[in-house]
């Protein structure tokens, strides 16, 4: 509510129809890997309506792909305070804690959304996610199976490949990681991701690691 020119009170309006567009481009941006440009249309959509979860719950996400953790985990931790059966807001949640070296704290974040069907890209998220940690901490047979099931959610992933390529070269399975980044490119060579992928070989070609983005 807001005060008139008249001092009457009248109810703010929030145009969540035309707030859509710009959650929709912001979660097509971050699909693609540009959480900057991301993090623009998703504003955008928060001057519209200040109250879209679902807004919300993204610049979270584009916010801790770029690093910016503790506005992350502000937002995040804002939603879960509203809503704790926001399973996106918690996986997420769990990617910051992992960054941030709270691994305990990440792996019991995401865990339970792992293995829940009611959300299926919080599954996803929450799988990958998981590999990730594991990859952290070195136990690369278990990150090798998380990323594989994150995978098997969605075949269209390329970041998965490009994760799963970088586990088993850590673990010296060279050839299979030189696999795994041929059919992550081949899924999607103008991805971002399959293009990354194609560097990956190049750079296994030369004796290096590719380099982390997650």
């Amino acid at each position: 509510m807001t005060p008139g020119v008249s001092g009457a009170v009248r109810a703010v309006r929030e145009d969540h129809l035309g707030a859509s567009t710009f959650v929709e481009k912001g979660w097509n941006l971050i699909a693609i890997g540009n959480f900057a440009e991301a993090e623009k249309a998703l504003r955008w959509a928060l001057e519209l309506a200040p109250s879209d979860s679902r807004a919300k719950a993204l610049l979270g996400w584009a916010f801790m792909r770029q690093g910016m953790l503790p506005e992350a985990e502000s937002i995040l931790v804002g939603l879960l305070a509203e809503n704790t059966l926001h399973t996106m807001a918690r996986v997420n949640l769990g990617y910051v804690c992992m960054r941030k070296g709270n691994r305990t704290r990440a792996a019991e974040l995401l865990l339970i959304p792992s293995r829940q069907t009611r959300d299926p890209q919080a599954a996803l998220y929450a799988m990958f996610y998981r590999g990730l940690l594991l990859a952290a901490e070195r136990e690369f047979t278990e990150s090798e199976h998380c990323l594989r099931a994150a995978i098997s959610l969605a075949p269209n992933f390329i970041e998965g490949y490009y994760e799963l390529g970088r586990t088993q070269l850590c673990a010296g399975m060279e050839e299979q990681a030189r696999a795994t980044w041929k059919a992550g490119h081949a899924a999607n060579r103008f991805n971002i991701w399959g293009k990354r992928c194609a560097e990956a070989i190049r750079c296994a070609d030369r004796g290096e690691m590719a380099p982390s983005y997650s």
